[in-house]
């Protein structure tokens, strides 16, 4: 009968279960390590927490604790500038692990040359459903996920106690916060607005234009019909104007008969201020805040950015060629000169489609007090060519904004505010609409930054902190 040998594969587990003993040994508070005789489905063991005086915390964590000193051991996809490594984790364990009540640590035990390392991760928001494979790879950071003798943060780092994720506002009101809004002030120089009923017969404009190129329908909008009167005359104009009760209402001086848009009002001109204009009742404040938005088309145009009357935004418009995989980037200056990702285009190797990626953001025009700001939310948008609209868009859109945390969202309002302020030689300003800055406010009510940035995953963090250069989104990829 043939004796039973002690495996490597059991003295390198033994040797990882010796190790995380002594670190929670010697921890301060101490940590009890209690592993599972017989391996529980993906769990090895727990760690009870402790206070400074000894008593429970009544918290218990479970454990999965993985060893290796071979090169092709757990620790695979080692990435030595960037710190990190991968270990790949069975998907039914991780499923397991994400339906338990208590918390649960992953805990890799490394002793590859002799390094006697413990790295632990906490196993959060591992979206199975997206993973389409059977193992799920987690990564982790050889610093940020190390457990160190001596330091004594494991409960600060894995304790509910210090993970809550609903930071608390301090209860003291010394201290302020300073709240950047997404509202960008706007003024508007002129200060005054020209109306006049148009001089044209709608029918009849209607029923000229089937004989032309620019056919109009019955149920045409009055936008259209004027833009049916222009085209009739042989005349172009831009598009910051809008109609109202057979109106046109502008900035522009109806006055000026050199003005396209002076050859089809009748002589019976009025000029308001704003105020004026917008005190009449709510339809004439929604007819301004609909001007303004026809502006804001026409000064974004000269901008590469283009109207998207479906979705209501602007995106940005990449006028090149687009024939291979393209990352194009737009210089802006904060205190620090950087470039921002505005546009990104992806080749398919099933028939040469590809999908295009685009910067892009809403505005609404609102107003306090007889101040106007532009409410602006921004945002991306999917095409198939750089035109069409993707119809699966909303799934990459929906999920490029999952990634996004308080620097990217930052940095894109002020890369807007940038594009929208920026004026050299090469570019007219824009009569009408002047850009002030994004709004803000300072508060009593001092959120506890160390709480909030420990609501987040580890990988997370990098996106909470406000820098004064811009972090691009993650690769789609």
């Amino acid at each position: 009968m043939k004796s039973k040998i002690h495996s490597e594969t059991r003295t390198t587990d033994n040797k990882g279960g010796a190790k995380l003993s002594e670190y929670c040994a010697f921890h301060k508070p101490q940590l009890s390590w209690r592993p599972i005789p017989n391996d529980d489905i993906g769990i090895d063991g727990e760690i009870e927490l402790y206070n400074e005086d000894g008593t429970p915390l009544a918290e218990i964590i479970k454990v999965q604790l993985k060893s290796s000193e071979k090169p092709k051991g757990y620790i695979q996809n080692e990435n030595l500038s960037r710190n990190e490594f991968t270990f790949y984790a069975d998907k039914g364990h991780v499923d397991y692990w994400q339906q338990l009540e208590n918390q649960v640590l992953l805990i890799i035990f490394d002793n590859r040359n002799n390094e006697n390392k413990l790295y632990a991760k906490r196993i959060e928001n591992i979206d199975l459903l997206k993973s389409g494979t059977k193992n799920i790879p987690i990564v982790f950071h050889k610093e940020r996920d190390l457990l160190e003798n001596g330091k004594f943060d494991f409960i600060t780092r894995f304790s509910k106690k210090y993970i809550d994720p609903n930071p608390v506002i301090l209860p003291v009101k010394e201290g302020k916060e300073k709240i950047v809004s997404n509202l960008l002030k706007i003024t508007f120089p002129t200060g005054k607005l020209f109306v006049a009923p148009v001089n044209f017969d709608r029918d009849e404009i209607i029923e000229k234009s089937w004989e032309t190129d620019f056919k109009l329908k019955r149920k045409a909008t009055a936008r259209e019909v004027v833009l049916g009167a222009l085209k009739q005359k042989g005349l172009k104009f831009s598009s910051d104007w809008t109609v109202f009760n057979n109106q046109i209402v502008t900035f522009h001086n109806l006055n000026d008969n050199e003005l396209p848009l002076s050859k089809i009002v009748e002589n019976s001109i009025e000029s308001f201020s704003i105020d004026e204009f917008c005190s009449i009742n709510n339809d004439y404040k929604n007819v301004f805040k609909t001007l303004v938005k026809f502006c804001m088309q026409q000064l974004l145009y000269k901008l590469d950015f283009i109207w998207d009357n479906e979705d209501k935004h602007f995106r940005y418009n990449f006028k090149g060629t687009i024939d291979k995989d393209i990352d194009h980037k737009e210089r802006w200056v904060g205190n620090n000169s950087a470039k921002r990702t505005v546009f990104k285009s992806k080749f398919w190797e099933k028939g040469k489609l590809f999908y295009c990626t685009h910067f892009a953001f809403e505005t609404e025009t609102i107003d306090f007090d007889s101040c106007w700001y532009l409410c602006i939310s921004p945002t991306w948008a999917v095409t198939v060519n750089g035109y069409k609209k993707s119809q699966i868009g909303y799934k990459k859109v929906r999920d490029k904004k999952k990634l996004e945390r308080n620097t990217s969202v930052y940095n894109h309002l002020r890369f807007i505010k940038y594009k929208l302020k920026y004026r050299d030689m090469f570019t007219n300003n824009y009569a009408f609409i002047e850009f002030v800055d994004l709004e803000t406010f300072t508060t009593t009510n001092v959120i506890d930054e160390n709480l909030w940035m420990k609501s987040e995953n580890i990988e997370e963090l990098q996106f909470l902190s406000d820098e004064e250069n811009p972090i691009d989104i993650r690769n789609e990829d």
